[in-house]
């Protein structure tokens, strides 16, 4: 929950002075527009914060380390829009710095190019390339299960392309929705262990929805992934392979106020080179969402999906189930809260993790383009393997703005 969506706050010298020259700029509620020009926009933002986090390697009570974090992540993004086609790109920069432990600083940095194109009423193209250098928090991914603390994060690039082609309109009794992507994920350090976790992923896929009253249709969609890590020592090259899930469902929109998914069906995981069997499992993904006031909001979602492993077992069935709210109690102030409960399977391995996590949080619109946030997170994973829970407590204070 955290793990991917830190705030962020930092510096607060010149922040007025700063925001006035801009405030004739602004066009929106939390964002500044610049026309540059051929129908082009850029919309340039800033997130800095600082947070304490009381188990930065997600240790036992053994080996616990906490520190204060500050981050700062300038961003901007580009925007054109041409009748009802869009094209975005965006980029984003965050600097992390942890003030007792200097070796988990890190500099990620994230690109994406979206297109969305409409030939017509039943013909739509939508595009997307995302270039990423990321990093594992210590204690996560791949240095989760090795029994020690790295002296640094794990670091990689993450490369996507992909798309899906829709047939059909939105009142058609039948439409049909074609996607394919490719993903390479590479480790860029320690290099001695990681090389062996670099992969490729191509995916295929193909979802027909049948419409069986104004705003519902049943769903029925096919997928296939193909897996292959690009070097294989002993205890990585048996997991190459590919997955296959079927699933059938159905999709509506009750009223204004309820919108939903719900689908189940099989998935197989199959080994190319394996003393690993074939395994296949039900699968299932279940969105929900209900506005009971125009200014409160209830998701409610919970899956079933194939993890590819970090070195323990052959792949890892992950179990989700998340509830959050969010609720506008007056124009400038908004609250929202959430819980997720995560049952971790890791196959041909006895060990399983149970992961809850829970987090509240509060914002402040200061005034247009000023968005203080503060927010507490609280993490907390039970193992069967030794040395593996944790308790991970981060209280955070951030600022968003629109430079």
């Amino acid at each position: 929950m955290k793990r991917a969506t830190y705030k962020k706050i930092i510096v607060w010298g010149g922040i007025s002075t700063l925001l006035g020259t801009l405030s004739s700029a602004y066009a929106g509620d939390d964002t500044f527009y610049y026309p540059l020009g051929f129908g082009v926009t850029a919309s340039p933002s800033i997130d800095v914060s600082t947070r304490h986090d009381d188990n930065i390697w997600l240790q036992d009570n053994n080996n616990v380390e906490s520190s204060w974090i500050t981050e700062i992540a300038p961003s901007v993004t580009l925007m054109a829009n041409d009748g009802p086609n869009q094209y975005s790109a965006q980029y984003t920069m965050k600097a992390g710095r942890y003030h007792s432990s200097r070796n988990d600083d890190y500099v990620d940095h994230l690109f994406n190019m979206n297109s969305h194109n409409e030939f017509n009423y039943r013909n739509q193209l939508n595009l997307e390339f995302d270039y990423l250098h990321l990093h594992e928090q210590r204690g996560t991914g791949l240095s989760d299960h090795t029994g020690y603390v790295r002296n640094s994060p794990d670091e990689y690039n993450d490369m996507l392309i992909g798309g899906n082609y829709i047939y059909g309109g939105g009142e058609s009794a039948g439409r049909i929705k074609v996607e394919a992507s490719h993903f390479e994920r590479d480790y860029s350090n320690h290099r001695d262990y990681t090389r062996y976790f670099d992969r490729d992923e191509d995916k295929i896929g193909s979802t027909f929805y049948y419409r069986i009253m104004p705003k519902t249709s049943l769903l029925f969609e096919a997928e296939y992934k193909d897996i292959n890590y690009d070097n294989s020592p002993t205890y990585v090259d048996k997991v190459d392979g590919d997955e296959q899930t079927y699933q059938v469902g159905v999709t509506w929109e009750a009223t204004a106020k309820t919108t939903g998914t719900a689908q189940i069906g099989q998935t197989y995981k199959n080994f190319d080179k394996s003393a690993y069997k074939d395994k296949n499992f039900t699968s299932w993904a279940l969105i929900l969402g209900w506005a009971p006031l125009s200014y409160s909001l209830i998701d409610v979602s919970s899956s079933r999906y194939p993890v590819e492993t970090n070195g323990n077992g052959s792949f890892i069935e992950n179990t989700e189930y998340m509830a959050a709210w969010s609720h506008a109690w007056t124009d400038k102030v908004h609250s929202r809260v959430s819980s997720r409960f995560v049952k971790q399977d890791y196959q041909d391995s006895h060990r399983d993790d149970d992961i809850v996590d829970f987090g509240v949080g509060a914002d402040y619109n200061f005034r247009r383009g000023i968005q203080f946030s503060v927010d507490y997170d609280y993490s907390n994973r039970d193992s069967n393997q030794r040395n593996s829970d944790y308790n991970d407590n981060v209280f955070m204070l951030s600022v968003k703005m629109g430079i």
